[in-house]
């Protein structure tokens, strides 16, 4: 299968409660050398702030390191003055600050400011597909490429509702750390297979997201936290069905999504995809660093 001029390879699947979890396998090109976020905040090579004064959507990056830091859509940063989630993915050049643009998911803190760190954590794919879908259109800002906050607000509670968590801040780490230690020994099974370069989740027979990077290693720091993410969406056994025929049609429809492109937040290119996919990626050095995909809300909704 071929999808952003890179043949990819599909895998055996892996049942995690009511979702299924597809390694996608392909040749590892040769590309720049960075830090992934987790690498990063292991090595204290991140610092991470509030702006002044702090505004809601967005944060402010330090990377220490002499290579690019790499955060990408969807990782979860938690503490400052509440905790956030990336709006699209940023290759931090190094030794200087960039400023990243973050979605709030912990709407009852605002203060009581705590160090920023990674929190090895993705939000669910639900979230993550409602945010892609409704970023605000670029400005001469790079760095304010907002979400729909209310919306995302909105998203946090369902999870909290659906899963009977209570959160007094009304956080979704709270819900995923209750919803990670139910799965844990299922989340065990989660392993990188040989040439896995990217993961794709499917619920029944209806896709829910696409993760793509362009190296195994990267895919192996980000896996676990992504699969996780996902089960949110699906914790319990669903119907029995056959993706694989789902699978190919949403790779397909990658190729075919209108894309808008533009300069990165803060290395490289940013690409926008709109249409019946809903995604967000990101080329520097011509090679695609990552891409993240998902049926659009509507998609999702029309499928249901």
């Amino acid at each position: 299968m071929k999808m952003f001029d890179a043949e990819v390879e599909l895998g055996d699947e892996v049942v995690i409660g009511g979702l299924s979890v597809f390694p996608l396998t392909g040749v590892r090109q040769a590309g720049p050398a960075y830090l992934t976020g987790p690498e990063a905040f292991e090595a204290g090579m991140i610092q991470e702030s509030e702006l002044d004064p702090p505004e809601v959507p967005s944060l402010a990056i330090f990377n220490l390191a002499q290579v690019p830091v790499l955060l990408v859509e969807g990782e979860m940063l938690v503490g400052g003055d509440q905790n956030r989630t990336m709006n699209v993915t940023v290759l931090c050049p190094p030794l200087v600050r960039t400023v990243v643009p973050v979605s709030c998911v912990e709407a009852g803190r605002w203060g009581k400011r705590r160090i920023v760190s990674a929190s090895s954590k993705h939000a669910p794919g639900s979230l993550r597909a409602a945010k892609t879908a409704k970023l605000e259109p670029r400005s001469h800002d790079v760095s304010s490429r907002r979400s729909d906050q209310g919306l995302i607000w909105g998203e946090v509670q369902r999870q909290s509702m659906a899963h009977d968590v209570f959160s007094e801040t009304s956080a979704l780490d709270d819900v995923q750390e209750e919803i990670e230690d139910r799965l844990a020994p299922e989340l065990e099974k989660i392993r990188t297979v040989p040439g896995q370069i990217g993961v794709i989740c499917t619920v029944g027979e209806q896709v829910i997201g696409l993760d793509l990077f362009d190296q195994p290693s990267t895919l192996e720091r980000y896996l676990r936290s992504i699969v996780a993410g996902h089960a949110l969406d699906a914790p319990s056994p669903s119907s029995s069905g056959d993706p694989i025929r789902a699978i190919e049609h949403f790779l397909a429809q990658i190729d075919e999504t209108g894309r808008e492109t533009g300069r990165g937040v803060g290395l490289g290119e940013e690409v926008l995809l709109r249409g019946e996919v809903a995604g967000i990626g990101l080329v520097y050095e011509s090679l695609l660093v990552h891409l993240a995909a998902f049926p659009t809300p509507d998609e999702l909704a029309d499928a249901g």
